[in-house]
């Protein structure tokens, strides 16, 4: 073997380690913790974040800023007269400066929710509620072990759900609280705060509404007149642990321990949060730096104002409304494409086309009909062979007359998309 076929195999050599390299760190960055409302890689949580309006559908949606500083509360947030809202955060580690604890828990004892899932919590939380959080073990690691990812199924319990468990395979969602608590605690009300109406209030001994291992990992505190939940488990608001087989069911076990009559809802993913604010916050506590970014901030809005009417505006594109229902159907539909299930599939379909039937069209689905079906015609423009062929499709699954397979399934799917593709237009 001369020189020349030497160097040709280095050169090989070296380019298939390159790319294994870029692949390891492509399945890395797959899978990272991220917690992220917009993100739909395993372990964002897209799914959460949209199906807050289904468990809460006569509510108003609030997402918060990932940098909100809950020293920032105004009293319209913090529920003065306003009805019961509901604040759930989520993310690894949650810190709090001493006043943004101060303005949770008077949100709270004004009637309203506080809901937290986090990995660490923060020692001043801790000692004012008598807990202990255990460290999320693995959360907080980059690494990605299969063998002792198997370790969280079968982990979950619920305290209204005697039997029943609930797991995934993937990462920690082991954390739990050991409690200290077992009488009436007081927190006072803060002697430097000049604002009269948040009187004395009292913390409760908690209630334990769900196990990780037979050990609390979900608490809820009585404050005043509302609640703040802990969750030890931030992981299961991840799209990973919801796309796994009936864990859709543990989410809507936790949330529907929550009072009905909550009329709006925030929301705020931090991932890792820091107790104090960024440079700008501190800078805005004192009133003469505070006006003087006032000042230079609408000096450089009149500019920007009167040099903007001395050019052409660009025609912003106007994107088309896009249907989240249908997209998060779509997204759910295709886990169980995938593991073979398409009766449950099929199943799920339906319940979503009936519900956009009675949402569009304003159709009661209980009874399906002659008369159904021909409202259906009338209202949908549809052809009536074809609401016909659909209504004999609902009624064939329903009664599992008909073998549910790949070419009977995209035929439901094709057909009840034309629905959909109608209502679009």
């Amino acid at each position: 073997m001369n020189r020349k076929h030497i160097l040709y195999i280095a050169v090989i050599l070296v380019t298939l380690c390159g790319c294994g390299k870029d692949q390891a760190a492509r399945e890395r960055e797959k899978w990272r913790i991220s917690l992220e409302p917009d993100d739909k890689r395993p372990y964002g949580t897209w799914l959460f974040a949209n199906s807050m309006k289904y468990f809460f559908p006569a509510a108003a949606m609030e997402r918060l800023s990932p940098g909100f500083r809950y020293d920032n509360m105004d009293n319209k947030m913090k529920g003065y007269n306003n009805g019961c809202s509901l604040i759930i955060l989520s993310g690894l580690d949650f810190r709090v400066s001493d006043e943004e604890w101060y303005n949770l828990k008077q949100f709270v004892s004004n009637g309203n929710e506080l809901v937290i899932f986090c990995s660490i919590l923060d020692e001043k939380i801790e000692k004012d509620l008598s807990c202990n959080k255990d460290p999320g073990e693995e959360e907080q690691s980059m690494t990605f072990n299969q063998q002792l990812d198997l370790h969280n199924l079968n982990v979950l319990s619920l305290g209204g759900i005697s039997g029943k468990r609930y797991g995934y395979e993937g990462r920690s969602i082991k954390g739990h609280f050991s409690v200290e608590i077992d009488t009436v605690n007081t927190i006072s009300k803060n002697d430097t705060s000049d604002d009269d109406s948040y009187d004395e209030t009292n913390i409760y001994a908690p209630d334990t509404l769900g196990y990780a291992n037979e050990r609390p990992d979900i608490l809820r505190y009585r404050v005043g007149d509302g609640h703040i939940t802990l969750h030890a488990a931030p992981l299961v608001t991840s799209n990973y642990f919801l796309l796994q087989s009936g864990n859709i069911d543990y989410l809507t076990g936790v949330l529907r321990t929550l009072p009905e009559n909550i009329n709006k809802v925030y929301t705020h993913s931090y991932y890792k949060r820091s107790g104090s604010g960024s440079g700008l916050s501190v800078l805005w506590k004192y009133p003469a730096t505070k006006w003087a970014l006032l000042l230079g901030l609408f000096i450089l809005l009149v500019y920007v104002f009167f040099e903007g009417k001395r050019k052409q505006r660009i025609i912003p594109i106007v994107a088309p409304l896009k249907n989240d229902s249908v997209s998060f159907v779509e997204t759910v539909g295709r886990l169980y494409y995938n593991k073979g299930n398409h009766t449950n599939l099929a199943d799920k379909m339906l319940q979503q086309f009936l519900e956009w039937v009675r949402m569009n069209y304003y159709l009661n689905t209980n009874l399906l009909n002659e008369h159904f079906t021909q409202q259906l015609t009338i209202k949908s423009g549809q052809s009536e062979n074809t609401v016909r062929e659909l209504m004999d499709m609902i009624h064939e699954i329903r009664l599992r007359s008909v073998k549910i397979d790949d070419p009977y399934l995209y035929k439901l799917y094709n057909t009840i998309h034309q629905f959909y593709k109608n209502d679009r237009i």
